[in-house]
């Protein structure tokens, strides 16, 4: 048989645009097969996610489905990597010349791939690994001088982020992405291209038992536990949510704190499981490098570079994922009343646009982005609860939940983190809601029980039948706050 190469998925479920499996496919004339393996010291996390991991599934089911139109194959294994791996190149009669992968930074996944690499070369199988998720990667982005040292400060990281994206060798990454819309689109109009010519059945052509795929099994199994709605992963949604985006990105400054409006890209549901890429975005939006976010589609570029930040952290300091960036603040003797906890996790708070974010979370698996600071800042600075607690629930409940920038987005509100708002900085909920929801929009949406109760009330502690009264004096929490921070 003729030489071949693997490509292992990881997060990077889709065929545009990923440079690992372009290459692979290139270097082999098309004879690339698909490989997942689900992780099941991954899959007992404490964070992990019914909701999310369904969106997974049903976005690795899509990829198969491209990836067979398409003339390849893809094999889902219900085993660890490591295992699955030895298990199949015992089987097979003719190794891969080649693995090749996407690089990821969180320090589960590096140790992971370190190890895999070991075992593939062991097996003389040469190994291929790409830069993908990450516009740029933490060794290319650091502070001038001998020692390397990474950004702790997020401005002059945006600066020098958008510095070297004018430079030809990482334009060349956004510009490489035309290719992958393209493919994306023919895609989402189910006109797929010839492009491979193996699958695994050829290549257990003469074996009885060949590797059993599990896709279908854990999709049957894990949906009958799901509590949200999934939203479609198909390559025609996948495309029709960036030429959506493209249409309203010019009113994002402005809209997108506005919680009742639409106003924001969601993108994030995507980044996470590789569906969609920040280059890929950056290139259908036609997005430019900038000295000062003026505009709406600046601003936005800045949030794609926050995210980016928040990994370059992740990476260069992984300690964060379990204590405070900050150490000053690591030992903080948070109250943790478990009453309040319980109150906020259910939006049963009496603060109506916190409430409000709490119940969305829970009904839909989002959350606006602008209510996650208002909410994070509540539980962390009115309930005087640790930021630990939220972010584990949220990576529990969010369908986007993403290590970095759930952990970097934490650690902002409760100012533990690298840039984070000062400690002193406690945000109001009632001032907030007045800010960002004058008209109570999105508050009656997810509180029913205030459908009747008139706007410019719901912006200051009130009386309602079936709704809780205030569960803490922001006033008095507000002080405690302060001291505790001090302390």
């Amino acid at each position: 048989m003729e030489n071949y190469a693997i490509h292992w998925f990881r997060r990077d479920l889709r065929i545009g645009g990923n440079l690992a499996l372009a290459q692979a496919w290139k270097d082999f004339d098309g004879k690339v097969l698909g490989i997942f393996c689900f992780d099941k010291k991954f899959l007992s996390r404490s964070d992990f996610s019914i909701n999310r991991f369904q969106l997974f599934l049903n976005r690795l089911k899509e990829l198969k489905f491209e990836l067979q139109a398409a003339g390849g194959d893809l094999l889902v294994l219900d085993v660890g990597p490591k295992e699955a791996f030895q298990k199949l190149f015992q089987e097979l009669d003719h190794l891969p010349k080649l693995i090749s992968f996407n690089r990821d930074y969180e320090p589960f996944a590096r140790k992971r791939d370190q190890n895999l690499t070991v075992l593939f070369q062991q097996f003389g199988i040469e190994v291929k690994t790409f830069r993908d998720h990450l516009l740029l990667e933490p060794h290319e982005l650091s502070k001038d001088g001998p020692d390397n040292e990474g950004y702790q400060v997020f401005t002059p990281f945006s600066r020098k982020w958008n510095k070297l994206i004018e430079l030809k060798e990482y334009a060349q990454r956004i510009s490489y992405q035309k290719q992958g819309l393209s493919l994306l689109k023919e895609q989402s109009q189910n006109n797929f291209r010839p492009l491979f010519n193996l699958t695994w059945k050829i290549l257990f052509k003469n074996k009885k038992d060949p590797p059993d795929d599990c896709l279908e099994i854990y999709i049957a199994k894990n949906l009958k536990r799901v509590t949200v709605e999934i939203p479609d992963v198909s390559a025609k949604s996948l495309y029709q949510s960036l030429e959506s985006f493209k249409k309203k990105i010019s009113d994002y400054q402005e809209a997108r704190d506005i919680p009742s409006l639409l106003g924001t890209s969601r993108f994030s549901l995507l980044l996470k499981n590789g569906s969609l890429t920040t280059s890929q975005i950056i290139q259908h939006l036609n997005l430019h490098p900038y000295e000062k976010a003026t505009t709406s589609p600046q601003k936005f570029l800045s949030e794609i570079i926050w995210r980016e930040f928040y990994y370059h952290i992740l990476f260069r300091h992984p300690r964060v994922e379990h204590e405070s960036f900050n150490l000053k603040y690591k030992d903080i003797n948070w109250e943790n009343n478990k009453t309040f906890f319980e109150a906020w996790k259910n939006g049963m708070t009496g603060f109506p646009i916190v409430d409000a974010g709490m119940r969305e979370l829970k009904q839909t698996g989002w959350m606006h982005n602008r209510v996650r600071m208002i909410v994070a800042s509540f539980l962390t600075k009115d309930l005087l609860i640790d930021w630990k607690w939220g972010e584990t629930y949220f990576m529990e409940a969010l369908l986007d939940g993403d290590l970095a920038p759930n952990n970097g987005g934490w650690q902002w509100a409760a100012s533990t983190g690298c840039d984070p708002q000062p400690y002193f900085r406690i945000f109001n909920p009632w001032s907030q809601s007045l800010k960002f929801d004058p008209e109570g929009l999105y508050i009656k949406k997810f509180i029913p029980e205030l459908k009747d109760v008139p706007a410019k009330s719901l912006h200051e502690p009130l009386t309602v039948k079936n709704y809780p009264k205030p569960i803490v004096d922001h006033s008095m929490q507000r002080l405690k706050a302060l001291k505790l921070y001090k302390t």
